[in-house]
């Protein structure tokens, strides 16, 4: 059985902030109002998903929102108490986080270092930038909030991320973005495309705040910025993606992957969607209140959603970057009476394909030349030892031993740390 990730929606759409482009501004009844996961759901679904994932031995759930932290922080206590005491033995929980960073304190991060909680963070930049949309509901700007809470998980150690939402107010500035970025010393960066529609729409085409001109420019540039001679030490997140493509590895992001399958989207009242974009009642997979996990998991209704890249828009098939792309995201493809036409960004990937792809595939091969010279680090560690600077790098590239696997620039990378 494949792993089953459970994305919750903690507390529907209800938030402390009021970003203009967020696709989750309207709830199920079509306003914003304060919903809260029922800890009785909580009870019922954690021990039945406890059931569900002990072959793969994998549990795996993120809480988002909305605001999920406006929960509370007794919520997630039980959450990780019902865990404990439902997992079956051997099996790795895993509990991520969603939050725009501005409830987060000592408390909150004093629990998520000590239950191991990986967070991310919306952040779109330095403080100009990043108040210009990300505003409370009073009008104010969140970017002075949202560092004094990451500084709350700095101090507690705990393992973060920066999630950036590109709009009109920074896409046209990715080198400012990265040198902020950087200059917080930042480790993980993932932008994503500010959008124009709700999720409850998933029928209506796709509309963004940005232009696939602009996304195309962005991803080049930054691109650029991201590569450092080989050896990157920011990890962005699509082009970490693109490399394991590269790399013979599976992309883990679900827009570049061969299925449309992320798991499942539980709403605060139980009801299971295929994904977040995807929050409509023609689209529900049932309730986990009354609907066994097995159906809700692998049955007809998310069959028939997985399905729906199979069938690829035309021009994709004859393209040479499909083995990259796999077709980008469906909600981003237009359904027209001939068929699917491409993803909106399907001429700003191009862009970045011709820009970065002889960079990618050397990067690819410096990766898997580091995994052979672990390889022989493992069963020849004297034949390592034995390598002088100048030599040839044990792992067989050809290269001298200084200028490939032995490079103190390779080694400051993280690339190669994986």
């Amino acid at each position: 059985m494949p792993p089953f990730p459970v994305m919750f929606k903690t507390v529907s759409s209800d938030c402390n902030l009021d970003c203009e482009y967020c696709y989750y501004r309207e709830s199920l009844e079509g306003t914003r109002p304060r919903r809260r996961i029922d800890e009785r759901l909580l009870e019922q679904f954690i021990p039945k998903y406890m059931d569900y994932v002990a072959d793969v031995g994998v549990a795996s759930m993120s809480w988002q929102g909305g605001e999920p932290t406006l929960i509370g922080l007794p919520f997630f206590e039980k959450v990780v108490a019902l865990q404990a005491a439902y997992a079956h033995r051997g099996t790795a929980i895993a509990n991520s986080l969603q939050t725009n960073g501005v409830l987060l304190n000592d408390e909150w991060g004093s629990f998520l270092k000590r239950h191991n909680w990986l967070v991310g963070v919306s952040l779109d930049g330095p403080e100009e930038i990043h108040d210009q949309f990300r505003k409370d509901r009073g009008g104010h700007g969140s970017f002075e909030r949202v560092m004094q809470g990451i500084d709350a998980l700095r101090r507690h150690a705990v393992d973060f991320n920066i999630l950036c939402v590109l709009g009109p107010h920074n896409v046209d500035r990715p080198r400012e973005l990265m040198r902020f970025f950087r200059q917080q010393q930042f480790t993980h960066v993932q932008y994503i495309p500010a959008m124009a529609f709700q999720a409850l729409e998933p029928e209506k085409p796709p509309a963004y705040l940005i232009t696939p001109e602009q996304y195309g420019v962005f991803l080049t540039e930054t691109f650029d910025d991201w590569y450092q001679n080989g050896a990157p030490t920011l990890s962005v997140r699509i082009f970490d993606n693109f490399l394991q493509s590269y790399a013979g590895i599976p992309n883990e992001l679900c827009a570049h992957s061969d299925r449309c399958d992320a798991g499942v989207v539980l709403e605060y009242d139980g009801s299971a969607y295929p994904c977040d974009f995807y929050i409509g009642l023609q689209w529900q997979l049932g309730n986990v209140l009354d609907t066994p996990l097995a159906e809700i998991a692998a049955g007809a209704a998310k069959q028939s959603f997985v399905a729906r890249k199979a069938h690829l828009p035309e021009a994709c098939t004859h393209c040479g970057w499909l083995m990259v792309c796999k077709g980008g995201c469906v909600r981003n493809w237009t359904f027209t009476p001939n068929g699917p036409a491409p993803d909106y960004f399907c001429t700003a990937y191009q862009r970045l394909y011709q820009h970065a792809a002889e960079r990618l595939r050397d990067l690819a091969g410096a990766l898997q030349n580091k995994w052979r010279y672990l390889d022989v680090m493992e069963t020849d560690p004297h034949r390592i030892k034995r390598a002088g600077r100048n030599d040839p790098c044990p792992c067989g590239s050809g290269k001298k031993h200084k200028h490939c696997c032995a490079s103190p620039a390779r080694d400051a990378s993280y690339v190669f740390h994986q």
